[in-house]
């Protein structure tokens, strides 16, 4: 066995600890008003390491765990999280993630992508939910998320914290050997 293959196995368990903490210690860790996002940092960093087709699997799973500790709609943070892997896994073939700005960036847009696909989720959710007479008798909670206060105040400090830790991890990034997609 590969001694640089065991990391990928040990990643579902590292994405479910990941959400765990993301529920509960990382409220110490806030800075501008948020936390950071542990989960989708390990599928960004899958994606670059390993590229897009295990991330997507992860993001599927760090995606449910994010939702079962969170208490939010089952299914949301996976859909958000595996387009952010789709993203990211382009730092793995399409670029070279030796580049600085190659991780930087896929955190960035990893974090704004998913809070802008969280969002919109949640909107096409609360939509549904009114338009159909099916959801009105179930009593679906009514999330709702103001759009420009919610990418103000919520997603763009998080996407500035997200690069941050990114920027400081990608040292350690780089020392891990690429792993060819099969």
């Amino acid at each position: 066995m590969n001694g640089n293959r065991l990391p990928i196995y040990l990643m579902p368990l590292l994405l479910l600890l990941a959400a765990l903490m993301q529920s509960t210690v990382t409220v110490r860790l806030e800075l501008w008003g948020v936390k950071p996002d542990l989960v989708l940092l390990l599928v960004v960093i899958g994606a670059l390491i390993y590229g897009s087709k295990a991330a997507l699997g992860w993001g599927f799973l760090g995606g449910i765990g994010v939702d079962l500790f969170s208490g939010g709609p089952l299914g949301i943070s996976s859909m958000g999280l595996m387009s952010v892997a789709l993203v990211a896994g382009m730092g793995h073939r399409i670029f070279s993630r030796y580049h600085l700005l190659v991780p930087v960036s896929a955190g960035a847009v990893g974090t704004l992508l998913y809070g802008l696909v969280y969002i919109g989720l949640l909107t096409l959710l609360r939509e549904i939910a009114a338009q159909s007479t099916i959801f009105g008798e179930l009593a679906l909670p009514n999330y709702q998320l103001p759009f420009w206060p919610t990418l103000q105040d919520v997603i763009v400090p998080a996407t500035f914290y997200n690069t941050l830790i990114i920027l400081l991890v990608t040292p350690l990034l780089n020392r891990i050997p690429e792993i060819q997609e099969a």
